[in-house]
């Protein structure tokens, strides 16, 4: 679907959109907090999802995620994703971890409604990314008209 323009270190095919309008449930193992730990989303796509948190997770760990993605009017949800942690860098206080989704860890997560629901998500964040760009564009050439006359 979306395709990143290559970067020298990155390895992911897909485009990450900023997920500030994600919200993100951590469940690390079988945590005794049954609902688990809202993180900071970073970024997300479809396979996965960056989170920037102060728990400390070990790269190989899996966990579980439960997303929301509030919109204007209602809210989209995926819970119970399984989510392998594959990348972890340290900012500051706290770390950020890339998960990825295992799709093959049960049936939920090998579900095509999970999946269509994940790619909902990423092509809903598209749109607000792309939106938001057109809206600073046209500030800025406001700007510029404002400031030549």
């Amino acid at each position: 679907m979306a395709t990143a323009a290559p970067l020298y270190d990155e390895r992911r095919h897909l485009q990450r959109f900023p997920a500030a309008e994600l919200e993100v449930r951590l469940k690390p193992g079988r945590s005794r907090f049954r609902r688990g730990e809202v993180v900071e989303a970073a970024d997300f796509t479809r396979e996965g999802v960056a989170i920037i948190t102060s728990r400390k997770l070990r790269m190989g760990q899996k966990v579980l995620v439960d997303l929301t993605l509030r919109l204007d009017r209602s809210e989209l949800h995926q819970n119970r994703l399984v989510a392998v942690v594959t990348n972890v860098r340290a900012e500051g206080e706290q770390h950020r971890y890339g998960l990825k989704f295992d799709f093959r860890a049960n049936g939920t997560m090998r579900a095509l409604e999970t999946q269509a629901r994940l790619g909902r998500m990423e092509g809903i964040l598209e749109r607000i990314q792309k939106m938001k760009a057109r809206h600073r564009s046209g500030e800025d050439l406001i700007r510029t008209y404002s400031d030549q006359g």
